[in-house]
């Protein structure tokens, strides 16, 4: 027995060490840091809980990401009303049995005490024991089957974890309680029909009452017989008259038979040492005893594993996450009626579905942030400008990758290479309706109100209060944040179209657009849980499925400019790396074969690597052929003094050079990357030599008069303003 103790100890002490230094929760916030993925997509609270259909995929797959569409499908299936009725029923029914077996195990050790159930297991006991552990073991298959479906699941989070722990449990459980009312059992009646020798009790024998299921037995002058099988003493009782457990040998004098009716009754022993005629608990006795104890550990160790499954620790502010949940309520019901059109789109959002309301977006990240006039009829602090350190809360992956993108620092990149602002002819007003407008303005605030000419705005680069950088809303416009408007070109046609960078232009000539514009509406674009991928979801690239989606090998990102391996918006083609405004942290032939692998979905490798050598030819040729020579012409006169340098625009061989660049070369260098012939020769190359032209003309009018004319100020003209 001893030894049996100290061997349960140890098990004990193994199962609490492996509970206190397994692996951490895989859902939890390094997985959103490497996944861009929060809480709330997953879980229908913040604070995690019950799960939606891609939160359970989630799971299923050990919690990685990309989620293969099988496993997003079945769990789709999953979430239908068919089986979210069905787990319903079946968790019902698990919860159920659990609290009937453990509830008559609880009873059995408060009221009964184990050892006292001497003679067997009663029927009925043993009965209720066996249906709630084939309940429990049928409705626990299911409902592991929904959430695991491969044997690394079960070490991939918490609660794989517990549930392993838990049903290793329930099967020493299961086990300790077939042995039990099987081969413990029939010992236990063995042992009470045998007998053994006497218990030094007095008061034992009285247990012998044949209630309930225990052997009815009777004394007759200091002999213990039982009686248990006579017919005559059902349920203990002797013709209403007498009972068993106890001593009858007065009682026999006026019985209308003599004591040779106990002859057809088995003999115990003898009384001379106990009432009851046995030695004491026997084997089969004390085995039940140890067994119902360690049954009774396990239900608390399955109870501790349900518990750091469903509460955790720290244990969560449920508290605080309703509160919040009631003030995103109050926010969607007032804006129903309030601007129709914002609720209407949020309705048909992501955002709706996850139940990310008004509140989890726009509550303010810091004070000076505070809308004050919305605390008049509000009391919770709330923000106009929803930043990307909002976003992050859900897209930590995302966000980290736009802050180091180009796209976040346009701002200050206009600002170092555009001589328009520094020192040509536009003004604050100008700069706000137009070039503000998709690079970015510097959102100031006026008691949490945004100031006019800082906002509306939701350029690339700008600069919000919080100090983070950019809007997600410039490609996921709210309030419906859609993905699948994010991938297709026209959420990028609003800032990459004109002379200077007509991105939008040139893909809708190219092969990729016409075949776009062919077929879009067959591709799948809502694949929010998987790759998109090439050639099921879209036969042909967007913006979106060359610079950020994701690829064999080729992870997706929200950075757009990872993957160039030219900077063609510089006066001369440079790499990433050496563009002085912002250079890149890269190298450029590791960012070539990323562009590379995503063109090889579709293109044979003879094609996608002629591509890019016609590109870099296309460069080089620009660079050398055009502007190398045109801004050695330029330079040349500044040296001579026939060029002034006050100011920019302000002499028209100024304007010549800036557009040499600014816009017909990047046009041919964007024509020949993105495939555009047109771009490339007549609004690219063709133009070039004409301008080229243009500038040589008027050079060498500049060197014959000595000096050359300067054009007056021009409305708009430049003024020292804020930037």
């Amino acid at each position: 027995m001893r030894r049996f103790h100290r061997r349960l100890l140890w098990a004990a002490a193994l199962l609490v060490s492996f509970l206190v230094f397994c692996g951490a929760a895989a859902g939890k916030e390094e997985y959103a840091r490497r996944t861009g993925k929060g809480c709330i997509f997953c879980h229908v609270e913040t604070t995690g809980g019950q799960l939606k259909s891609v939160g359970l995929a989630y799971i299923r797959n050990g919690h990685q990401y990309p989620i293969p569409e099988r496993i997003l499908e079945r769990s789709e299936q999953l979430q239908r009303p068919l089986h979210r009725i069905l787990r319903f029923v079946l968790g019902y029914l698990h919860l159920l049995a659990a609290v009937i077996f453990f509830g008559a195990i609880f009873y059995i050790h408060i009221f009964i005490k184990p050892g006292r159930l001497t003679g067997g297991i009663p029927r009925p006991e043993r009965m209720l024991g066996l249906s709630c552990m084939a309940a429990l073991t049928v409705t626990g298959i299911y409902l592991t089957w929904v959430r695991i479906d491969r044997w690394e699941q079960f070490f991939s989070s918490t609660f794989g974890i517990m549930l392993f722990v838990k049903i290793l449990l329930f099967a020493l459980m299961v086990g300790i309680g077939l042995t039990a009312v099987t081969v413990v059992h029939r010992r236990m009646k063995k042992e009470a029909k045998g007998g053994g020798a006497p218990d030094s009790s007095e008061t034992s024998f009285h247990r012998f009452d044949g209630q309930d299921g225990r052997p009815a037995r009777i004394v007759y002058e200091n002999r213990i017989y039982d009686v248990t099988d006579s017919a005559k003493w059902k349920d203990g009782r002797h013709f209403g008259k007498h009972s068993a457990g106890q001593d009858l040998t007065e009682a026999m004098a006026g019985a209308p038979h003599g004591p040779e009716v106990l002859e057809k009754a088995s003999f115990v022993g003898e009384a001379g040492q106990g009432a009851s005629g046995e030695k004491g608990p026997g084997p089969g006795q004390r085995a039940f005893v140890v067994m119902a104890y360690t049954n009774l550990v396990i239900i608390f160790l399955i109870l501790a594993c349900i518990s750091v499954w469903r509460w955790d620790f720290p244990v969560r502010f449920a508290v605080q996450a309703q509160e919040d949940a009631v003030t995103g309520k109050s926010c969607v019901e007032c804006h129903r009626q309030k601007t129709a059109g914002i609720h209407e789109d949020w309705k048909n959002s992501i955002h709706a579905r996850v139940d990310v309301d008004c509140y989890k977006c726009h509550r303010a990240v810091s004070d000076d942030m505070v809308l004050k006039t919305h605390l008049t009829h509000h009391s919770k602090p709330i923000s106009a400008v929803v930043t990307p350190t909002v976003c992050a809360g859900c897209h930590p992956k995302q966000a980290e990758q736009y802050a180091g993108s180009k796209h976040a620092h346009t701002h200050e990149i206009m600002w170092k290479i555009d001589y328009w602002l520094n020192d040509g002819m536009n003004n604050a007003v100008e700069r706000t309706t137009g070039c503000y407008s998709c690079h970015g303005t510097v959102v100031e605030l006026t008691d949490g109100k945004p100031d006019p000419g800082s906002w509306p705005n939701v350029g690339v680069g700008r600069i919000n209060p919080d100090g983070s950088r950019g809007s997600c809303s410039s490609c996921h416009t709210r309030h419906r944040f859609s993905i699948e408007e994010a991938r297709k070109p026209e959420a990028c046609d609003q800032c990459h179209l004109g002379p200077d960078h007509p991105q939008i232009e040139i893909y809708e000539e190219s092969k990729h657009g016409t075949i776009y514009h062919a077929e879009k509406d067959r591709w799948k674009w809502r694949a929010e849980n998987r790759p998109w991928r090439a050639g099921k979801d879209f036969r042909a690239p967007t913006c979106a499925a060359c610079h950020m989606s994701s690829a064999p090998e080729v992870p997706e990102t929200h950075d757009v400019t990872e993957r160039l391996s030219w900077e063609t918006q510089a006066p001369l083609t440079v790499r990433p790396s050496e563009f002085a405004a912002f250079p890149a942290a890269t190298d450029w032939k590791t960012e070539r074969e990323k562009m590379r692998k995503v063109c090889l979905q579709c293109h044979s490798s003879t094609w996608t690597d002629d591509h890019f050598h016609n590109l870099d030819a296309a460069v080089q040729h620009y660079n050398e052929s055009y502007y190398k020579p045109a801004k050695q012409i330029v330079d040349d006169l500044y040296e001579k003094g026939l060029l002034s340098s006050d100011r920019y625009f302000d002499e028209p061989l100024e304007w010549e050079f800036y557009e040499l660049w600014h816009h017909e070369g990047r046009r041919a260098r964007m024509g020949a990357a993105m495939m555009a012939p047109d771009y490339a020769w007549w609004h690219g190359f063709y133009e070039l030599k004409h301008r080229y032209a243009e500038i040589e003309k008027m050079a060498d009018s500049l060197k014959e008069a000595g000096k050359g004319e300067k054009y007056r100020k021009v409305p708009g003209q430049f003024e020292k303003d804020k930037q």
